[in-house]
């Protein structure tokens, strides 16, 4: 009965979550403010029902949905939408807000058509504590900094392309200017870095605790490691302008890519990160 309470909510935020992006991207082609007053309006119902979904699962379970790859999925989503619903007010371009909104309809689309877990507890809670929790959770508020990132690099690219071309259409005008967007770009990676850099070395800490020297030569570890190197690397070039502004969008796209592929592929052969079953 819980599980199928949880499923029914699960598809009815799926369904009005694909409405009010539909309204997002009308809003974007055809300029309608109440597509998009719709939109924003059926994103906050979304952002309530996710929500009280989550309060359910821990009332149900007792404990928080994040211990599982797609768990993360749903938390993931809920942050996406968290967080453009505030930038929705602070950044007034539409297609930003449709293209962060759609990565997340993916993610949760992907967490509502697998068979929901109602266990409490998984193979990583036996030694799950707080420091555990931190460490996932920063990670994955992380890897939503970088998605806001790269979609304001991918909006930069494509206002270049415009001004290439001069096509100075509506489309155009209602995406911010090359500078603003390029800020967002590296205050984003900036905070993402910094997040999933303190989040690395908690999670190391908790490894060595708990796995010895063997965390050394995980695979997530390595990656990860490599990530905060590239997106470290990254910030410094940005900073030092030693390349042109758009191969620096170019990388911070690839990097964001590399993610994904942490994320959801790498984590898979790791020894310890037993997040995905």
């Amino acid at each position: 009965m819980n599980e199928l309470l949880l499923m029914r909510l699960h598809e009815a935020i799926l369904i009005l979550y694909m409405i009010s992006i539909a309204c997002y991207f009308f809003d974007f082609v055809q300029k309608s403010p109440r597509s998009k007053r719709y939109g924003f309006l059926l994103l906050r119902c979304v952002f309530v029902m996710q929500s009280i979904a989550i309060i359910l699962f821990i009332v149900m379970v007792g404990r928080i949905p994040i211990e599982t790859i797609y768990e993360g999925f749903y938390f993931f989503t809920w942050l996406i939408i968290l967080l453009s619903l505030i930038l929705s007010k602070v950044i007034q371009t539409e297609f930003f807000i449709f293209l962060m909104n759609l990565i997340g309809f993916i993610f949760m689309m992907i967490h509502t058509f697998q068979p929901l877990d109602l266990s409490t507890g998984t193979t990583v809670s036996h030694m799950m504590n707080e420091l555990l929790w931190i460490h996932v959770t920063l990670a994955i508020v992380s890897y939503v900094m970088f998605l806001i990132a790269a979609l304001h690099a991918v909006l930069y690219l494509f206002q270049v392309y415009q001004l290439k071309r001069k096509k100075f259409n509506h489309k155009f005008f209602r995406i911010s200017d090359l500078e603003s967007l390029n800020q967002l770009v590296q205050k984003f990676s900036i905070i993402g870095c910094v997040m999933l850099l303190i989040s690395l070395i908690l999670g190391i800490y908790w490894g060595i605790t708990f796995e010895g020297n063997s965390i050394w030569t995980d695979s997530k570890v390595l990656s990860s490691i490599l990530l905060v190197i590239g997106y470290g690397s990254y910030i410094y070039l940005h900073q030092k302008h030693k390349l042109m502004m758009h191969r620096l969008m170019d990388i911070n796209i690839m990097l964001f890519l590399f993610m994904l592929i942490n994320f959801l592929i790498i984590s898979r052969f790791s020894g310890f990160h037993q997040l995905f079953y």
